[in-house]
């Protein structure tokens, strides 16, 4: 697997090619200064995913990331910053990233959010990511898109799916904490979105939140056994 990391600080680059080979020690990773030398790598290189910083000098990692959806849709890129602001995290949304994590994230979240994306599994976001989206979220519009959620709803077993999602946590580990297969927690989680009204696994952390069920009330550990983002 080639992992490209674009970061304009070269110890920021380092450390995380670092991190990188530590959680996935098959990984060539490659490194890039700005966003010309990332695509650049990219034109001459199978990349398999992208680890990218928001704030570059030049064109900047949002304008790389349209770039890279428009010549490589299939290549999924990882936003990697320490900027939390709520824009940026819906303009790389909308962009198509794959995931928005905070630069003071674990090792072992990196590592989950890696294989979540290249699964294709969902977007991954640290939970304060999720719980200034949800800040920033006008009161009156339910979660953004016109739906109100309600707790009343959910069974037992489906709210706690839900709070295993909000906490990042993938099918699998939510199959293997719960002691159900992957098929079921798949099930269960069809039935959260349609009671939820949402479509996708980041609307239904953030509606989490909103029940008082999400990251904020738990929050990453140390340890990294709270793994953080969204990802199936």
């Amino acid at each position: 697997m080639r992992v490209l990391i674009v970061d304009d600080h070269a110890l920021v680059r380092r450390g995380l090619g670092h991190v990188v080979r530590e959680c996935l020690p098959d990984a060539d990773v490659m490194e890039a200064a700005n966003a010309a030398d990332a695509l650049e790598a990219m034109s001459t290189n199978d990349v398999d995913i992208a680890l990218v910083d928001v704030r570059m000098p030049e064109a900047d990692g949002l304008e790389l990331l349209h770039e890279i959806k428009a010549r490589w849709p299939d290549v999924p890129v990882i936003m990697l910053t320490s900027f939390d602001h709520a824009h940026y995290v819906r303009k790389a949304l909308a962009e198509g990233a794959a995931g928005y994590m905070l630069k003071d994230a674990t090792p072992e979240d990196l590592q989950q959010a890696i294989g979540v994306a290249l699964s294709g599994g969902g977007n991954v976001l640290s939970p304060k990511v999720i719980q200034n989206l949800f800040d920033t979220m006008d009161p009156g519009s339910g979660d953004g898109h016109g739906s109100r959620h309600h707790s009343g709803s959910l069974t037992q077993r489906e709210t706690d799916i839900l709070e295993h999602l909000s906490q990042g946590r993938s099918n699998r580990d939510i199959s293997r904490a719960l002691f159900l297969s992957e098929k079921t927690v798949k099930a269960h989680l069809a039935a959260v979105f349609r009671k939820l009204g949402v479509t996708n696994r980041t609307q239904a952390a953030m509606a989490a939140v909103k029940m008082g069920i999400g990251p904020g009330l738990h929050p990453l550990e140390s340890d990294g056994t709270e793994a953080s983002g969204a990802g199936r």
